[in-house]
């Protein structure tokens, strides 16, 4: 069948962000692009957005979302999950996790019509644990960055498909997003991005390429609008890819799912993108680090090196950032109470049921 490749955009605005910010983006990016991937039935798309902007789309803009959901019945565009508020998983508990997945999936599957089998990991922050409660809220795979498939060992030729893990039984499928696709699209000459699949496709034929990103990248960074749509970078990459599809598939993660076997095995060790574990180190050693990566810029050795240096731990940012510290305590106060209450309210439903049992006549 040839390469295949999965194109994937994640749209988010954060929840309580300004309302022009909304109006601009949606303008400048998410509904520009829908007008151009329409006319390209052939190249296929999976979307996720984030729950608040999916709310405030449904709200604001429904004629944006019944396009959407005429893409998705056409199957050109695959809808992707996640936790409804966009949380950074591991920093909520685990009934909180699984609440927040299952509740947006109920309300996208509800919204489009469509099954939603995949979910976003925000600021792709990864720890293995995670594994069984994405499982148990009905989950089948998400995508990381193929940094975090480095971190365990995999070489630059492993990189092209999907690998199983798993954790307390529950099992996920996992894709590694290609790191060179997210600086060539859309920065580069499309025909690059061309010329990255020949070179992928010369050693390894069968191989999966995703790019998963910021559809924000796509006209609402600076200067991207005009980029993008003005001068027609975006046109001339839809164009291109059009010209390779009579040797490149181009499918959603749910079809490459559904069309190739795993990869294989692999346990991922706790980490995020590679420019996170940077941001997330003390000042003094961010600098020190970003020297030392400037000196080793033209050696030869960089590439083996690198693979072997990491940043800081991503949950430092509650130490380098007090008031992230606070916000985590607050939620892990409310977010006690309510299972309190929950757990409360289920044991007074008990007590009343075993009353009603006591009181009911026996067969005798």
């Amino acid at each position: 069948m040839g390469i295949r490749f999965v194109f994937g955009l994640h749209n988010h605005q954060p929840v309580g962000n300004f309302d022009g910010v909304f109006e601009s983006a949606y303008r400048d990016s998410y509904a520009a692009f829908l007008d151009l991937i329409e006319g390209y039935p052939e190249i296929p798309l999976t979307l996720h957005t984030s729950g608040c902007l999916m709310e405030w789309l449904v709200e604001h803009k429904p004629e944006y979302v019944d396009r959407l959901g005429r893409l998705v019945a056409r199957g050109q565009v695959e809808i992707m999950g996640g936790g409804f508020y966009e949380p950074i998983l591991p920093m909520i508990p685990p009934q909180d996790r699984v609440g927040q997945i299952r509740s947006y999936t109920a309300y996208l599957e509800k919204l489009f019509q469509t099954r939603v089998r995949g979910m976003w990991m925000p600021e792709r922050v990864w720890e293995q644990s995670l594994v069984s409660d994405i499982a148990a809220a009905g989950i089948e795979y998400t995508v990381l960055d193929d940094y975090h498939f480095k971190q365990a060992g995999l070489e630059e030729h492993q990189l092209f498909g999907y690998y199983l893990t798993e954790d307390n039984g529950g099992l996920l499928r996992i894709f590694p997003g290609s790191e060179r696709m997210r600086y060539l699209v859309p920065f580069r000459n499309p025909e690059e991005s061309v010329a990255y699949f020949g070179e992928v496709a010369s050693q390894n034929p069968d191989a999966v390429i995703v790019f998963a990103d910021d559809g924000e990248k796509f006209g609402s960074w600076p200067e991207t609008h005009k980029h993008c749509y003005v001068d027609g970078w975006l046109r001339r990459f839809l164009d291109a890819l059009r010209q390779a599809r009579s040797w490149v598939r181009f499918c959603t993660f749910a079809q490459a799912l559904d069309e190739t076997p795993p990869a294989g095995r692999i346990y991922l060790p706790d980490c995020s993108y590679r420019e996170m574990t940077e941001w997330a180190l003390p000042v003094p050693k961010l600098t020190t680090f970003q020297h030392l990566m400037h000196d080793l810029e033209h050696d030869s050795r960089l590439p083996e090196i690198r693979r072997f240096m990491r940043g800081g731990y991503w949950r430092n940012f509650k130490v380098k950032y007090p008031e992230a510290q606070e916000m985590y305590a607050r939620m892990m106060q409310i977010s006690r109470r309510i299972q309190r209450e929950v757990e409360d309210r289920g044991s007074r439903i008990e007590d009343r049921r075993s009353k009603v049992d006591r009181r009911q006549p026996s067969d005798s």
